[in-house]
């Protein structure tokens, strides 16, 4: 009978055993499955812009290849900006008098004629009253002349009626000659007196109490003035200094070894401090006579053109003389560069829609080569940039960039 009950509960812990483990497959069968995990999406990167086809279609862009090639290796010497002596003017004083007046200033731009400064002298005066003299007296000579021929031709008509005597028209003729002679000296005064009145720039116009008006010879700014109203002036005294400044010179040092590649009229490139990414074309115009001693250095003068007035006299300034050298450098098409906070950049095309912004560094020296601009770093040969729509694409770049900082 103990064998009996030993079946049976053997026999119920089987059937417990399938009954639970058929449970736990209908759990599982019913139990939600759960979603695999979705796979990461590689991170975008930061100077990459991608365009939809229909926006790089509408963008109509065109490219370029950077290229590679041999430039004159200019020799940069110290120099500094001069006013152009052949276009400046002193104005001194003619003579002795007191200023009234002085309406311009130093900086001011006067046109040819304009009056500088107004002044009372008496040796204005005095040569008003010479011409003056000299105008009246060539008057009454003239008029005495007219009187001693009416005489003399009197004279003759009596002589030759039997009316009158030889004597008599001889004496006639002696007066009216001496008559013509006092003309001949009161013309010659007249014209010394006119001469002095040109010498000072008097106006034939000029009454005796007005001012002497000084004015401008020449067009240009005044870089000096040396008068105040109230001063005293004497004949030499310099009163301004005027000066054109639409071209000016610049005065180089170039060390002796490279004296034997300067040629007059060679093209030069100044810059200045002021304007770090613009230069200045101009050209030798005259090489000094003698070296320093001190410094072995030979004065080359360079002339530029400033219409812009950007150059200012004194400024320090780098000269760079093209000495015949060259050199090799990459060299891109300018309207591919862009400025994006204070850095300038290209788009290098990576494949059709794609576009890397590149911060490159640029020589802005005009080379005489179009619109190509040397690159220092940042690009290489053969690579394609963006020329023509680089605008539109630093715009969806800086798009780009501000959608993902929100």
């Amino acid at each position: 009978m103990i064998r009996h009950r030993c079946q049976l509960w053997l026999i119920l812990c089987f059937i417990a055993a399938l009954f639970g483990a058929g449970c736990q497959k209908e759990a599982a069968q019913t139990a939600p499955q759960e979603a695999p995990a979705a796979k990461p999406e590689p991170p975008k990167a930061p100077n990459v812009l991608t365009l939809s086809p229909d926006a790089a279609k509408y963008a109509k862009l065109q490219f370029t290849e950077v290229t590679e090639q041999q430039i004159s290796a200019p020799l940069e010497v110290t120099g500094h900006i001069a006013i152009n002596e052949d276009r400046t003017v002193r104005v001194g004083s003619l003579f002795s008098g007191r200023i009234l007046e002085v309406p311009v200033r130093v900086g001011d731009r006067v046109r040819q004629g304009q009056a500088l400064a107004q002044m009372h002298t008496h040796e204005v005066h005095e040569a008003q009253a010479e011409y003056a003299k000299a105008q009246a007296e060539l008057k009454q000579r003239k008029t005495n002349a007219e009187f001693a021929k009416s005489m003399m031709d009197r004279a003759e008509r009596l002589y030759q009626a039997k009316a009158g005597s030889q004597n008599e028209l001889e004496k006639a003729r002696v007066e009216y000659q001496a008559a013509v002679q006092e003309i001949a000296r009161a013309e010659a005064e007249l014209e010394r007196a006119i001469g002095h009145r040109e010498h000072l720039g008097l106006p034939d116009n000029l009454n005796y109490d007005e001012p002497v008006i000084i004015k401008a010879p020449a067009a240009g700014v005044v870089m000096k003035r040396d008068v105040t109203p109230g001063a005293s002036v004497n004949p030499g005294d310099n009163m301004f200094l005027i000066s054109d400044l639409s071209t000016v010179w610049v005065m180089a040092e170039v060390p002796e070894k490279f004296l034997s590649a300067l040629k007059l009229g060679a093209a030069v490139q100044i810059k200045v401090a002021a304007y770090p990414d613009e230069s200045f074309p101009g050209r030798i115009a005259r090489l000094g006579e003698t070296l320093n001693a001190e410094t072995r250095t030979l004065e080359v003068r360079c002339l530029v053109e400033n219409r812009a007035g950007k150059l200012k006299p004194e400024m320090y300034a780098t000269v760079g003389v093209t000495i015949g050298e060259t050199r090799p450098a990459v060299m891109v098409s300018s309207a591919a560069l862009q400025d994006i906070s204070g850095e300038t950049v290209v788009f290098v095309a990576k494949d059709q829609n794609q576009f890397e912004k590149r911060v490159v560094k640029v020589e802005r020296r005009q080379l005489a080569l179009g619109d190509l601009v040397e690159v220092l770093s940042g690009l290489s040969r053969g690579e394609r940039v963006v020329t023509m729509g680089s605008f539109q694409l630093k715009t969806e770049f800086q798009k780009d960039k501000l959608s993902e900082e929100e």
